[in-house]
């Protein structure tokens, strides 16, 4: 119940006052494995590919740059269609339970989007980084073993 309650608290305390109509953006995926779309500055300040960024508590979930060449977007012609992303997000920041993830493009808030995540998926996320990791320990002991 104060579990809760805090957590409420925390909530309202951490509102962000988003920066709406400064950029043009699609979100294809935002979940704990990958969040991935395209966006753009509707007043292009240079022909710089944007930087992303995506913060849940003010810790940063991931960020990238949105330069990613997409046909669909090309085709669309939105923005040269250089304008994409796709990046991995640190899985250890999410809390089971409901995320208000705020989506920062060039450092100004954009947007927030409330993403639910279960303990199963806490658990699938950490066992695919355990396996990753034991992947890379295997390629670094064949490497040590075969002298290369």
């Amino acid at each position: 119940m104060l579990s809760k309650l805090y957590k409420k608290y925390k909530n309202r305390k951490r509102k962000v006052k988003c920066e709406k109509g400064y950029a043009t953006f699609h979100i294809d995926e935002l979940s704990i494995f990958r969040f991935s779309g395209w966006v753009y500055v509707n007043q292009r300040e240079s022909a710089k590919p944007c930087h992303v960024s995506f913060k849940l508590n003010n810790t940063v979930v991931c960020q990238t740059e949105a330069s990613v060449v997409r046909e669909d977007l090309k085709k669309a012609g939105i923005a040269n269609g250089d304008c994409g992303f796709s990046v991995e997000p640190n899985w250890q920041t999410f809390e089971a339970g409901s995320n208000a993830i705020v989506m920062y493009v060039n450092g100004k808030p954009e947007h927030v989007f409330n993403v639910t995540i279960t303990t199963k998926q806490l658990m699938v996320a950490m066992t695919g980084q355990i396996h990753r990791q034991i992947d890379i320990a295997k390629e670094e002991i064949i490497k040590s073993i075969s002298g290369r």
